[in-house]
């Protein structure tokens, strides 16, 4: 399961790499220096609140379908029909409560609500192309779904693109970036669909709605078995999205500081995709494994020094680098303010990639509750920190309330592993992460203090470094991934 594990993510990072930077970085980035100062963030700031209402539109049923598929693949026609119902009335009600609640508690009004919509009908979309993957994936398709992975950013390229380069500038707006995407997620999911129809045969008729009386326990049933992990996605994404919202809401201009904050949590997104690569990966990989009663510690930590060699550095980079960054993404509005935002927000990268290995451990082993109440005191700590220190810092305070929730998740995260797996960090494996992260920070500092080396330089000088204290701490065994390849 190690071999397969890391082939597949180097496949899977691979692909995304190739797509979902250009996205980012060409697509996302200009049309942000295209719309008027602060427009892109009330966008930003929008769809993060379509992020709060999460639980409706996927009320688990994704990391549930992902984990009973994998161990139970022959119940794939008897859920899927029942499922997708399911998630298609969950979604006609995420949509209403969502609209209701950002015009009668959040006060959106006219100008923000049909943005909203989009949004909202752009998340169902995503949602269902997630729940058709997981279906590929718990079959045990890990290559064909890492290919499906990036297949919506690919198509956006497409669509955004003749949106930002083959009509007039005039026609850019963020309904019309946002309705860009729409089209691409549609064609997403019909791809995937005719993908999953092509490896099993599946109705799309549930058999409560033939007979509704006899359906109707079945589906309490699904509710049931799925609530445990609508509430690990409520939980989570509720303390992950409230800073750009609480920001927005919280000072008389703050759709200039979500803007700020938006261009810092870009950067931290597209790192991000690395840790939800992973996560995506191992959870039916720990779900089949926990079923025969493997042992799971040789893939965990095979992922873990893997994750963290890969955070660290990149977060080293991203912080040394963080002044020319902000002046290439945003040559107009470069500031201060926001490559200091920049500069603190990305350490995020650290603990959240750590959170994606363990909570997904924990996940597929469905120690759910355990983890929701860590995740319940890491919104009411994120909340609390957000009402603190945005009314003195700003964007940057929102930066520090969710770096200090993010470390307080992952410590969470590993001491339950700690409990319930029986794992005991070595004083060897304690040495290689720690003497790992000092060797790329120092080494970092050290050749970002070359003024007279061009910034591109430097950071490949980085890149190396890192890959090289890979190799010295261990954290990359070189002979394992050899012996590997020629097994391939």
């Amino acid at each position: 399961m190690q071999r397969e594990f890391l082939l597949n993510i180097l496949f899977l990072v691979a692909i995304n790499l190739l797509i979902k930077p250009f996205f980012i970085f060409g697509i996302d980035l200009t049309v942000q220096n295209r719309l008027p100062e602060g427009d892109y963030g009330l966008y930003f700031t929008l769809l993060n609140f379509t992020y709060l209402f999460q639980i409706l539109n996927d009320f688990g049923i994704q990391n549930f379908n992902n984990r009973h598929v994998s161990q139970h693949p022959q119940l794939l026609p008897k859920y899927f029909p029942n499922l997708l119902a399911l998630k298609f009335l969950l979604s006609t009600v995420y949509i209403c409560l969502t609209l209701l609640a950002a015009w009668g508690l959040a006060g959106y009004g006219l100008r923000e609500l049909p943005l909203l919509f989009i949004l909202l009908f752009n998340q169902v979309l995503a949602q269902g192309v997630l729940f058709l993957r997981s279906n590929i994936s718990g079959l045990g398709y890990y290559r064909l779904d890492s290919f499906l992975s990036s297949l919506d950013k690919l198509l956006m390229l497409v669509t955004c693109g003749l949106l930002l380069w083959g009509m007039p500038q005039a026609a850019l707006s963020a309904q019309s970036f946002a309705l860009a995407q729409t089209v691409a997620l549609a064609l997403t999911a019909v791809v995937v669909g005719f993908v999953l129809h092509g490896k099993v045969r599946l109705s799309l008729r549930p058999s409560w709605l033939q007979n509704w009386r006899a359906g109707r326990p079945a589906l309490l049933a699904l509710f049931r078995k799925s609530l445990p992990y609508a509430l690990v996605i409520l939980l989570m994404t509720a303390y992950t999205r409230l800073d750009a919202v609480l920001l927005e809401r919280l000072l008389p201009d703050g759709r200039l500081h979500a803007d700020v904050y938006a261009s810092a949590y870009r950067l931290l997104d597209a790192a991000n995709m690395l840790g939800f690569l992973f996560a995506s990966l191992l959870l039916p990989m720990f779900a089949r494994m926990l079923k025969r009663r493997d042992d799971v510690r040789a893939l965990v930590s095979v992922s873990f020094k893997l994750i963290w060699a890969g955070s660290v550095a990149l977060a080293a980079l991203v912080y040394f680098a963080r002044i020319d960054l902000i002046q290439l993404m945003l040559p107009e509005r470069a500031t201060a303010y926001r490559w200091e935002t920049l500069g603190l927000l990305i350490w995020t990268f650290v603990p959240v990639s750590a959170t994606y290995i363990f909570s997904t451990l924990l996940t597929a082993d469905e120690r759910l509750m355990q983890m929701n109440r860590f995740f319940v005191a890491g919104i009411v700590l994120d909340v609390l920190l957000n009402i603190f220190l945005i009314p003195h810092f700003q964007a940057l305070g929102s930066a520090m309330a969710t770096l200090g929730t993010q470390m307080f998740i992952a410590t969470a995260m590993a001491f339950l592993c700690i409990r319930y797996f029986g794992f005991r960090p070595s004083a060897k494996g304690l040495a290689q992460t720690l003497g790992y992260a000092g060797f790329v920070l120092a080494g970092a500092w050290w050749i970002f203090s070359f003024s007279e080396l061009t910034w591109t330089t430097r950071v490949g000088l980085v890149l190396v470094l890192a890959f090289a204290g890979a190799l010295i701490f261990r954290l990359l065994d070189f002979s394992k991934l050899r012996r590997m390849a020629e097994l391939a």
